[in-house]
């Protein structure tokens, strides 16, 4: 039985982490901030639980017609398993973040205290406002979000298998609704010749849950514009497999890990995290994200 110490997932951030600390050592500061969360939340989401009740019933057709897996459900409670992550993950965000430091510290003692429920702080990770003294509103829903997120992982990598085999043609994440932050365009193993020359699949990646889906490949993931004055490909010459891919039409992007010719492809996190730049890049031209990343916003 693989160890989260020892597990792919661990192994492929940790490689990724460290070219990226060779190759881009203006982002050093960026990478030694979420560099240990996110190996932290990698080793978390290798002991959490993932789906533990009876599986959602999945009606085709409704599906098919756009409504996500878990449209009339939400994740199943996850608070129980949140007192021993954050115990772990407070004090690490901590020593990354220092300015956040004390509002961290606060959380935690609230958590210990039993001031913060753990059912408010899974709340909190879902849109609802936290109200805790000395703890600003994005600071506790930043915590709260990056505490959950390898439980919301984890329970999205068993529900994803119910309807993968099933045509999903929406922009938003088949399991839980939320909007894709980054896509990649990966080879796949088809005997479509069209796919082949062209470079394989583009598939989106889920800001909440990390599911993946396909979709167009020169599409706008959020209008669906093809018109090709209309796509803009945002690229530094030196690391053209990485990419914002833009719209004029409705002024949306996401980044996009070219993924085709890489020998060695990136954890999808770090390879997000490296494309900073080009998030930047996007913004400054007036282009808004479809969905944030973790560090966005801070």
């Amino acid at each position: 039985m693989t160890s989260p110490e020892t597990s792919p997932r661990l192994r492929a951030i940790q490689t990724a982490l460290s070219r990226a600390q060779a190759e881009l050592p203006a982002l050093q500061p960026l990478l030694d901030a979420f560099g240990p969360l996110l190996a932290t939340q990698a080793r978390i989401f290798e002991t959490a639980p993932g789906w533990q009740g009876s599986p959602p019933t999945v009606d085709a057709e409704r599906f098919c017609q756009g409504v996500f897996l878990l449209a009339d459900l939400g994740f199943e409670d996850m608070s129980a398993q949140l007192p021993v992550a954050a115990k772990e993950l407070l004090p690490l965000m901590a020593a990354s973040f220092p300015a956040l430091a004390q509002e961290f510290a606060a959380l935690e003692k609230a958590l210990d205290s039993g001031a913060l429920a753990p059912a408010d702080l899974a709340a909190a990770a879902f849109g609802e406002e936290l109200a805790l003294p000395g703890v600003s509103a994005q600071t506790a829903a930043f915590a709260a979000t990056e505490i959950t997120r390898p439980f919301l992982r984890r329970q999205a990598e068993d529900l994803l298998k119910l309807v993968k085999d099933l045509p999903w043609q929406q922009n938003f994440c088949p399991v839980c609704g939320a909007a894709p932050n980054m896509s990649e365009l990966r080879r796949v193993d088809e005997d479509n010749e069209f796919i082949k020359a062209h470079g394989g699949r583009r598939f989106l990646r889920c800001s909440c849950c990390a599911s993946e889906w396909t979709h167009k490949r020169v599409a706008c993931p959020m209008c669906g514009c093809v018109e090709p004055d209309d796509l803009v490909v945002l690229r530094d010459p030196e690391r053209p497999f990485e990419r914002a891919d833009a719209c004029k039409h409705c002024k949306a992007f996401v980044l996009c890990l070219d993924s085709g010719e890489l020998v060695d492809v990136p954890s999808p996190d770090v390879a997000a995290l490296t494309m900073l730049p080009l998030e930047y890049q996007a913004r400054e031209q007036g282009f808004v994200p479809l969905a944030l990343q973790p560090w966005s916003d801070l």
